[in-house]
């Protein structure tokens, strides 16, 4: 019995050895593979980089020098109901401005306008000058459009610049564009 009893420890021994190699094997390769799973995330991330956020505005093209704010608005099919005859009568400027958006999705974007003196480069101060000209929500992550804009004529000859601000969700200033035009009459009124 004494030699069934070794070869028993023998091979309780064996086993224990084995068990105990076999974990090791086995704590190792889960290390590993753990490593290489953490490399890989840290080399090439499982998120995408962050989308392209780009803003651009084409420099604002005079279309007419001698529009009435009525012709304007039957030309972009919007109501007059509420305007007076002399509002209506009004004549103005009409621009367009080209806008391109790029990873804007879904955020409010804000085209406003305003009219600057070009000799000294100061805003005319008059609210009437200073507007917003569309907000714009884009639906997909690359848009462009092109917006017409219609200003009232500067209350005196001169040469004056038509500026457009492109402003973010929050109102701070993501792209400027101008164009100088020239009044040769002042208007009438």
């Amino acid at each position: 019995m004494g030699a069934e009893s070794k070869a028993r420890r023998f091979s309780r021994k064996q086993l224990i050895g084995a068990l105990t190699v076999a974990a090791t094997v086995i704590g190792l390769l889960s290390s590993s593979t753990s490593l290489f799973d953490w490399f890989g995330k840290e080399v090439n991330p499982v998120t995408p980089p962050p989308a392209v956020i780009s803003s651009h505005l084409t420099r604002p093209q005079l279309v007419s020098a001698d529009k009435t704010l009525g012709a304007f608005l039957a030309e972009i099919d919007k109501p007059t109901t509420s305007l007076t005859a002399y509002e209506l009568a009004e004549e103005g400027f009409e621009f367009t401005v080209g806008i391109h958006l790029q990873g804007e999705q879904g955020r409010n974007t804000f085209l406003m306008w305003t009219v600057l003196d070009d000799a000294t480069g100061i805003p005319l101060a008059e609210p009437i000058y200073h507007q917003e000209a569309a907000r714009l929500q884009p639906r997909g992550p690359d848009q462009s459009r092109e917006v017409p804009i219609w200003i009232p004529s500067p209350p005196r000859r001169g040469k004056f610049d038509f500026q457009v601000i492109l402003l973010d969700q929050n109102h701070r200033p993501l792209v400027r564009a101008q164009q100088t035009f020239v009044v040769d009459r002042a208007p009438v009124g």
